[in-house]
This record gives C-alpha cells, structure tokens and sequence, in this order.
C-alpha cells in the first residue's frame, strides 16, 4: 500500500545487494572482448581469451596484469594512428585494470552493495576523460597521414613545451587550496 506523502527512507534501498562473482565475470568477458579488437582475426585472440578467463578465476596470481601487458604488446603490430581500436584498448585497459583490482579483493562467495562501485568509477572517468583527448590530440599532432608527413614539426614542439612549462609556473605559483583567506566577520 502506497500512502500519499510517504517517502521511502533511502536506507531501505541500501540493501541491494549483487554477487561479487560479477566483478569477475565482467573482467573475464572484457578482456576476451578487448583480445578480440586487439588481435582481431589472429591466432593470439585465443591466448587473450584464456588469460581472461584464468584472470577471473585466479586472481592471487595477479594475472589481470599479465593480460593487460599481453594486450598492450598486441598493439605494438598496429601503425600509430588514431582509430577506435586504440581509444577502446586504452579505456579497456584501465578497465581491466579496476577489475582485476575488485577481483583480487573480493571474496567469491561475497555480496557487495552497488554504491562500493562508486568511488572506482569516479577515478575511472576523472582519468580516463582526459586520456582520452589527450590520445586523440597526440594522435593528430604526432602520428604520420597515410602519406608520411607528420602535421607537428619541431617548431610545433617548441610551442608545446613552452606552454607546458607557463601552465607549471601558474600551477606552481598560483594559490594553494589549503590557503584559504580568513572568513569575514
């Protein structure tokens, strides 16, 4: 019965619950995911897909890592270009990387509350957000078009790096966030 007025405290919808098993689940299907659009028609997709698989089941052998360094030297095959293999890889391999966190720390047989994802997903997009535009922008600046003329010259570089060292002054000089001003009175 529905009483008009009546608001379920939130801490009655904090007891959902979801079997830390998924976590697992979840990492080994993404790194068989992430072997495919990295290794794509090759024989190695099938190496990444057993690394996923016994990254899920043995984590204390710490091999999510062992699939993360795989799949990362599986793209050194590919021309550095932007394409979507690259920016799904290199989220995918952060991803890998949380996972095989959660993984190593949880139990099989434990229940977790959904909001003990929060915090990771948080530093998950305030890292990944800008990786990928910087990916994208290095990309364009730095990786050879088809026809090898590189868009960035060493003059181009000149101009970067002093932006990078006025942008560290500021940073360095600017005001800190543990020196507030006193409050007025």
């Amino acid at each position: 019965m529905k009483l008009p007025g009546v608001v379920q405290p939130p801490e009655l919808l904090a007891g959902a619950r979801i079997p830390s098993l998924t976590v697992r689940v979840v990492l080994a299907v993404t790194g068989v995911l992430l072997s495919f659009v990295d290794y794509g028609p090759a024989g190695w997709r099938v190496v990444g897909a057993v690394l996923s698989v016994l990254a899920a089941c043995l984590p204390e052998y710490l091999l999510g890592w062992v699939l993360i360094l795989f799949l990362a030297a599986g793209r050194l095959a590919h021309p550095p270009t932007l394409d979507w293999q690259f920016l799904v890889l290199l989220l995918g391999l952060h991803l890998q990387h949380i996972l095989a966190m959660l993984a190593l720390e949880l139990p099989w047989r434990s229940w977790v509350q959904p909001r003990v994802f929060v915090a990771p997903l948080r530093r998950f997009l305030v890292v990944q957000v800008p990786s990928q535009v910087l990916a994208v922008v290095a990309l364009l600046l730095f990786a050879p078009s088809p026809d090898g003329h590189r868009p960035l010259t060493v003059a181009g570089f000149a101009v970067i790096g002093a932006a990078a060292l006025a942008g560290l002054a500021l940073l360095l000089t600017g005001p800190r966030v543990d020196e507030r001003p006193p409050p007025r009175t």
